[in-house]
């Protein structure tokens, strides 16, 4: 494999793990709205994201998961104004399949990652 192709899989790589890190932070911030009306606060993501994705702590530094966090309520607050279903708590809950893990089947599940990664492409593409 060539250098560039080398360096071009490693980014994919990160891109994804990034993607997964976000998705999984915004169906938390909207599975707890849903339930609750009320948003998750900065330090309870924080927290959660910690606890919640550290097996694949390798894969997302520290100050990437603090902006990836940061940028996690913003999206969850426009994805639940755009479609009624993220706000459907029967629905959210259905897309988690226990407390931790998520159904990646799931089309809510595919609507955020759909939504996180194009917010990440638009922002490595400075737009």
């Amino acid at each position: 494999m060539s250098n560039a192709r080398m360096t071009q899989a490693a980014f994919d790589s990160e891109v994804e793990a990034q993607v997964t890190l976000l998705t999984l932070i915004v169906a938390l911030h909207l599975l707890v709205y849903a339930e609750t009306r009320w948003w998750l606060s900065p330090s309870q993501a924080v927290d959660t994201m910690r606890r919640w994705h550290m097996p694949d702590s390798s894969a997302v530094d520290v100050t990437r998961r603090v902006m990836l966090s940061s940028r996690a309520l913003p999206l969850a607050m426009r994805l639940a104004e755009c479609h009624s279903c993220l706000v459907d708590p029967a629905g959210m809950q259905a897309t988690f399949t226990d407390h931790i893990h998520i159904d990646r089947r799931a089309d809510r599940y595919l609507l955020i990652r759909e939504a996180c990664k194009a917010a990440l492409l638009r922002q490595r593409d400075g737009m």
